[in-house]
């Protein structure tokens, strides 16, 4: 198997970001109470906000190839700067999320290569914005984790009265 690559996220990448958050977010019992007939409308351009915050950094991974969306496999959206990380989600697609079983794999889960390369430890403390069905049955492996949507709300200059 070739090897998965992680690199900041470029403009051909948006879509998939955006679509695969709101996509699988809209399955997470934390989506607050947001109308079904509302859901895309309202968070298409939040997830776009997000993107757009200067802090905010997206890393994506890739397995090298010919198509460059085929190809993405997930990726992490995250301010490293704040203290401490603030990860807004964490997405891989479903096939690789047990990348270890996959014939000729060799190194970390495509997870835990999203959070390296964004130089986040998940064993280490971080909060999180939005909590999945994943994100409890990956405690685990992330035990210093705190949920704290709200710190995700508000600007940055805020979030420290909010801790």
């Amino acid at each position: 198997m070739t090897a998965i690559a992680y690199r900041p996220m470029e403009a051909s990448d948006r879509n998939f970001v955006v679509d695969s958050w709101v996509s699988s977010y809209l399955a997470a019992k934390s989506r607050g109470c947001i109308q079904i007939e509302d859901w895309y409308p309202i968070m298409i351009p939040t997830v776009e906000k997000i993107l757009g915050k200067p802090d905010v950094r997206t890393m994506v991974a890739v397995m090298p190839g010919t198509d460059r969306i085929a190809n993405l496999l997930g990726f992490i959206t995250a301010d490293i700067d704040d203290n401490p990380a603030l990860v807004y989600y964490v997405y891989v697609k479903e096939h690789y999320r047990r990348a270890k079983r996959l014939p000729g794999w060799t190194g970390p889960g495509i997870g835990r290569g999203l959070f390296e390369a964004l130089g986040i430890e998940p064993a280490r403390p971080f909060n999180y914005v939005c909590s999945t069905a994943m994100c409890r049955i990956m405690e685990r492996k992330i035990p210093m984790s705190r949920h704290q949507p709200d710190l995700g709300t508000y600007p940055k200059s805020e979030r420290r009265n909010r801790r």
